[in-house]
């Protein structure tokens, strides 16, 4: 896996993928506890930065370098830590995220917020970006001179 975008197809994306829709559309609905609600948060976090990086590449038609695998491990994670503590921030997400969901209904409906449960204790899955660090740097570190490492 060494093209733009294709961090999206490792395995580990695809998983996290898969358990963001399973949580979020069948076991949010059956249980909806504590438990669900941290399980979409970990598989989250660990997703955007490759999902970030992705669109990056995809956009500079180049795979990504140390810089920005950084740069978007430090947006996740500052973004995430806003959301979740900050009720501006958490407000403005709340809005955002539900203008997506009606755009892509086809503008039917209300445009209504999605909810957020705004709590600090979601800040314990902060340490998975660690694993989406060393996915992301399995595949995507540039040596010096521009090429892909062969660690």
């Amino acid at each position: 896996m060494n093209r733009p975008g294709d961090l999206l197809l490792s395995p580990w994306a695809l998983v996290s993928v898969s358990v963001i829709l399973v949580n979020d559309h069948v076991l949010k609905g059956a249980f909806g506890n504590t438990m669900t609600g941290k399980l979409s948060d970990v598989a989250g976090v660990f997703l955007f930065p490759l999902l970030l990086l992705s669109v990056l590449e995809v956009l500079r038609r180049k795979l990504a370098g140390r810089a920005a695998i950084a740069w978007s491990i430090a947006v996740t994670g500052i973004g995430f830590a806003a959301v979740k503590t900050v009720s501006p921030i958490g407000d403005a997400y709340e809005w955002v995220i539900g203008f997506f969901r009606w755009t892509a209904g086809g503008f039917r409906g209300e445009l209504l917020p999605i909810v957020v449960f705004r709590d600090p204790s979601d800040l314990w899955v902060l340490p998975i970006l660690f694993a989406s660090y060393l996915v992301v740097t399995h595949n995507r570190t540039r040596a010096p001179q521009g090429r892909p490492s062969t660690r």
